[in-house]
């Protein structure tokens, strides 16, 4: 009678799925990131609170000192992928005025993405809208 092999046994010897392709899976880590990285900046800081730091001041409270508060906003931003998201580093934050939208402030976001031994340059745009709302594209 042959013993079927543990849970810790099949892991352990698992063969890698072939029909698995590496950009599939960098889409699929691209896309996880992303959504992360959308929830993170629509959630204000000081509404989570497991991390009071987590998210992105409110743009209501920051508009008051337009237009020093891009820099802010850019530092923000930054700051909050930097701790919170550990599969992008060297983030960076820049204002991409955009003059058809005077009333949202756009962000390019550079960063690599780290996974299994890679690293791979990655660019997004984010969009804050009059709102306050947050899109990552």
């Amino acid at each position: 009678m042959s013993r079927e092999r543990s849970i810790l046994e099949r892991l352990a010897n698992r063969q890698p799925d072939i029909s698995r392709t590496t950009k599939q899976d960098e889409a699929k880590l691209i896309a996880s990131v992303l959504d992360h990285v959308g929830k993170m900046l629509n959630t204000r800081r000081g509404n989570a609170p497991v991390a009071p730091d987590y998210g992105i001041p409110d743009i209501v409270d920051m508009v008051h000192s337009f237009p020093e508060s891009i820099r802010l906003m850019e530092q923000a931003i930054r700051t909050t992928i930097e701790k919170y998201e550990p599969r992008l580093s060297n983030v960076r934050v820049k204002h991409a005025p955009f003059d058809e939208e005077i009333f949202s402030l756009h962000f390019e976001v550079t960063a690599v993405l780290v996974h299994s031994n890679s690293r791979k340059p990655v660019r997004f745009e984010t969009k804050v809208d009059n709102t306050g709302e947050v899109s990552v594209r």
